[in-house]
């Protein structure tokens, strides 16, 4: 039924990322793993991807390649979907990389999936709280000779866009199994990316009407690329119409987010569009609900109702 489905392993985070959140929750993660909640968490996922059988699974965090039974969990999904799709920060010690069991994965399945917050050694310091930037290009440099696919997905707000696709490209010289992305700022919450989305409105609008224009100048020739949130957004420019966004006309994705677990009872958050404001979601109550209950939203919930107000919204001009 969905196409995507979307699940944050339950284990700390080593990144330390100025627009993201997920850090801060690593006490609550750890305390979750060392009692055995996370693994009811996780084998709740692996049921939902055996009922579900999705083309893709995306996996975030925390950061799943630190976690210990990553490989584990990612054999016990691999016959019931044809992607999986890896989440990492790259922000990990040598040491704490060459443990991570990659000879024990199904990487002919798995797909590495990364946004550089700034490919500039500067703002990379500022925004990280000082992971250390040639450790960081090392690893990526590391994994970039494995025998599996990467993505990269830069972020089209940014005026150095072209310059830090350029530095990229002379730092870890990508091969082809590198795929190149593109997406755009939305606000994750609190307001957290609000002031960045209205100084970069303009800017955005025009890099979005011509990607390719764009990539051009930044020598991206030879390497494939996908489109991301940006082709979505491109979508509802002008009159703001989300009646057309992919997400309310078919069941595409699945996302859960964990929403309060201890030892008693685990429930997660979900809903079906990564755009709806992030105070919004259902909530699943493992070992109590069923599992087509969420199914039945899709088609039942009143989840469209908050369409106006997407994220992608701030970025149109609506009268």
């Amino acid at each position: 039924m969905f196409d995507y489905i979307r699940l944050q392993i339950i284990y700390p985070c080593n990144a330390q990322c100025a627009w993201c959140a997920t850090h801060r929750k690593n006490p609550w993660f750890g305390e979750l793993y060392k009692e055995g909640v996370a693994e009811r968490i996780h084998q709740f996922y692996i049921q939902v991807i055996r009922h579900f059988r999705p083309q893709q699974v995306f996996i975030s965090g925390g950061e799943p390649l630190l976690y210990p039974e990553i490989a584990r969990f990612l054999n016990d999904i691999k016959d019931n979907v044809v992607q999986i799709n890896l989440f990492t920060s790259y922000q990990f010690s040598e040491t704490a990389r060459e443990r991570i069991p990659f000879q024990a994965m199904p990487l002919d399945q798995i797909l590495f999936c990364h946004t550089p917050i700034f490919f500039e050694r500067h703002r990379w310091h500022e925004l990280t709280g000082g992971f250390p930037f040639d450790l960081y290009v090392k690893n990526i440099r590391a994994m970039g000779k494995m025998s599996v696919q990467k993505r990269f997905k830069f972020i089209i707000n940014h005026e150095s866009l072209v310059e830090e696709i350029q530095n990229f490209q002379d730092l870890v010289e990508p091969d082809r199994s590198f795929e190149f992305g593109l997406k755009v700022i939305n606000d994750q919450g609190g307001g957290l990316n609000a002031d960045i989305i209205s100084k970069s409105k303009a800017l955005t609008n025009e890099r979005v009407q011509s990607l390719d224009r764009l990539l051009s100048d930044a020598g991206w020739g030879k390497i494939s690329y996908k489109i991301g949130s940006a082709a979505i957004m491109a979508s509802l420019l002008g009159d703001g119409d989300v009646t057309r966004c992919t997400y309310r006309q078919q069941p595409t994705e699945l996302r859960f987010a964990l929403y309060r677990a201890d030892a008693h009872k685990q429930i997660l958050k979900y809903r079906y569009c990564p755009y709806f404001p992030s105070d919004f979601g259902y909530r699943f109550h493992i070992g109590r609900d069923m599992l087509d209950k969420l199914e039945r939203n899709y088609y039942r919930g009143n989840f469209r109702d908050r369409c106006q107000d997407c994220r992608f919204l701030q970025y149109v001009n609506v009268a």
